[in-house]
Order: structure tokens, then sequence, then C-alpha cells
């Protein structure tokens, strides 16, 4: 078959995948605070507005619990430029733009600026519904502070954490098997918000039901 073939049907399976996924959504507005990029691309996989600030970045270790403890407060505060050009430790070719809300950092990982990136804060808190809010997080953007993900559990939020390390708490889901590797900056690959190797459900969504999670708070491993 020919690769063009082959893209097309890898296309149409996620519009149809993507199509079932939003029917079995019961719920039309809900604002999920998300450690990492996954946030933004559960909004786009559903075609919805983005209803939280937090898209397109991530949020490390306790400043990430601190949002969840507090989200009316945080997002409250107005956001201020904190670092033009962060370069990563790990990888001195990586940069983005730091801001602070309070006194936690966000990471503007795909920010060309502290300005475009405060303007996308401040354009998606005013979209919040905090009476839907949902949390993700992961084990490795948590540092592995199992006491960290206590707090989390802890919150009132329906909220799911994924870990590469098992933990045996109801709202952890395990990554198991060998297909999952941690890179030389402590991250796990391949990224869960990632299509599978099938090419049109994302790695997620063979981890949990996603749909059940949103519809009715419970996290289920599959």
């Amino acid at each position: 078959m020919k690769k063009e073939d082959t893209n097309f049907i890898i296309e149409l399976k996620r519009k149809i995948h993507q199509s079932i996924v939003r029917k079995k959504i019961k719920k039309h507005s809900f604002t999920i605070i998300s450690q990492n990029c996954l946030g933004g691309v559960i909004y786009n996989m559903l075609k919805m507005p983005f209803q939280s600030p937090t898209i397109n970045l991530f949020i490390e270790d306790e400043d990430f619990v601190k949002l969840v403890e507090n989200p009316k407060y945080y997002f409250s505060i107005e956001p201020v430029p904190y670092i033009e050009q962060y370069i990563e430790p790990m990888d001195s070719t990586i940069k983005y733009p730091l801001i602070k809300v309070g006194d936690i950092v966000i990471h503007c990982r795909h920010y060309e600026n502290c300005k475009e990136a405060i303007e996308a804060w401040d354009r998606r808190r005013k979209r919040i519904d905090y009476d839907n809010i949902y949390i993700i997080a992961t084990d490795w953007n948590l540092h592995n502070k199992e006491g960290l993900i206590d707090r989390i559990e802890e919150s009132n939020y329906p909220k799911v954490i994924f870990t590469y390390k098992r933990y045996n708490k109801i709202n952890c889901v395990h990554l198991k098997g060998e297909k999952w590797k941690i890179d030389n900056r402590g991250l796990v690959r391949p990224a869960i918000p990632n299509y599978s190797e099938n090419g049109y459900i994302r790695n997620f969504e063979e981890l949990m039901d996603f749909p059940k999670w949103i519809n009715e708070g419970i996290v289920k491993e599959k």
C-alpha cells in the first residue's frame, strides 16, 4: 500500500475514533488543570475551547500541587514574566519562557516569549468552569515524590495521576509493559499525549477509560 493511502486510512480512523469519543462524553463544559500538554490535546480531540490556562506548558513538582490545592487563588493572580529564555539543564537546545503566578513557576514550553504566554494564560483563565474541574498529573513531573501524589489524591476534584512507578492508589494509572522508558531528562517516552502504535488512538486512552473519567470522575485502568 502506498504511503499516501496509509496516511489517509490512519487519518480517517482518527476522525472516526474521535467522533465516537465525543459522543460518549456527556459533559460539554469542564476545566482540565493539567501538569503537562495532555490537557490541550484532550480539548483539541473533543473540539472544545480551551477552558483552562494550563495549555502548551508544564508545571513541576510542588508548584503544580499548590495550584491544585488552591486553584481559585492562583487563577486570580496576575501572571508576570520570570525568565524570557530558560535553557533546559539537560538539553541546551531547548529554550522557552518562564512566567510566575504568585509563588509558582510556569514552564511555557510551546510559547515564543513571556508576553505571548501571559496573554494566553489570561485569556483562558476567564473561561474556567469552577463547577467542573479535573486534574491530570504524572509522577515524573512530580519527581516521584509520593507525598505530592498523596496531596493530589486528597483534592476534591476528579483526578488521574499517570505513573511510571507502581503505587497502590485509587487515582493512579500505572504505565505497564516494556513500551515505556525514561529519557535523559527524566520524562517518560513515548509521551502519553502522542498517538500509539496503531496511529489513531492516543497513548493515554490505551491506559484508562477516558470517557468514564470525564462522565463519572472514576479512574478505570485498561
